[in-house]
């Protein structure tokens, strides 16, 4: 199972993301530092899912937590932007993690 996405979260914006790999039920969470913002049950081994980011929320984090009926469990981190940086930010970011995974 994993989180995807092309663009971070933005505060005051529709943030949008898919949770792939999934089996029967699929339960997604999301949370905004602690308060939730999404709570949905989907099945299928796509979902495609959304959530409005509340405003005035740049710094916070977005937690998003995905556990399917098979037991699989995945949860993303991000920190919520004031504006939006762009899709490039999301693959310089990934490559960079990717970088520091082979240099161990």
């Amino acid at each position: 199972m994993f989180i995807q996405t092309l663009v971070p979260p933005v505060a005051g914006k529709t943030f949008r993301f898919t949770v792939a790999g999934c089996s029967g039920e699929t339960r997604i969470r999301a949370f905004t530092d602690d308060k939730r913002i999404l709570n949905q049950k989907m099945t299928g081994m796509l979902c495609k899912s959304l959530v409005e980011i509340p405003f005035c929320s740049e710094g916070s984090k977005l937690k998003i937590c995905a556990s399917d009926s098979s037991g699989k469990r995945h949860e993303l981190e991000f920190e919520i932007s004031a504006s939006d940086p762009g899709a490039h930010s999301m693959l310089a970011k990934s490559r960079q993690v990717q970088a520091r995974q082979y240099m161990r």
